[in-house]
């Protein structure tokens, strides 16, 4: 997460003590539990079995009426897009100077049908839960990101979330 306002930042974390990294370390944590349990909750819908599908005309086809919004979350069948998920965090580091710690999670791609749900195919509009999550939770996880990290800091410095596309 690029933080603006390096100098500022560079001379909290002087007056923050050495526990800077560690306190980073374990806020970016909880950040990465608020968001695996975002998204575990958005591919793991039981609202409709597969015969409700059925009977509603499958409605994530192209084209499809859509059964409730958002259109992106998921239901579960056999549970596997749930076991394909896999979140954690890289502890702080300097360099360039820049601070970074990054908190993530992440689907595995061997499983095709993650690709085919999150894309879309020929016949299946596209489902992206995860930056669905993540739109749903942005604003939770930078208050929880400025809040914890400007605590301990006798000026409050500014954090952006930064998302990335593969």
């Amino acid at each position: 997460m690029p933080v603006k306002g390096t100098d500022l930042v560079l001379k909290n974390i002087k007056s923050f003590g050495g526990g800077f990294e560690r306190h980073l370390n374990k806020t970016m944590e909880q950040a990465r539990k608020m968001l695996d349990d975002e998204i575990s909750k958005n591919i793991s819908l039981s609202c409709h079995s597969l015969e409700d599908l059925r009977k509603a005309g499958h409605p994530y086809r192209l084209g499809g009426p859509g059964l409730h919004s958002p259109n992106w979350q998921v239901h579960t069948q056999s549970g596997e897009m749930l076991k394909s998920k896999t979140s954690g965090t890289i502890p702080a580091r300097y360099a360039g100077g820049q601070f970074r710690a990054t908190a993530y999670v992440a689907m595995d791609e061997r499983l095709e049908y993650n690709a085919y749900v999150i894309y879309g195919t020929s016949k299946m509009i596209p489902r992206d839960f995860l930056h669905g999550s993540l739109a749903n939770k942005r604003d939770d996880l930078w208050k929880l990101v400025a809040e914890s990290l400007s605590a301990g800091f006798r000026q409050p410095a500014t954090f952006g979330i930064e998302t990335k596309n593969y």
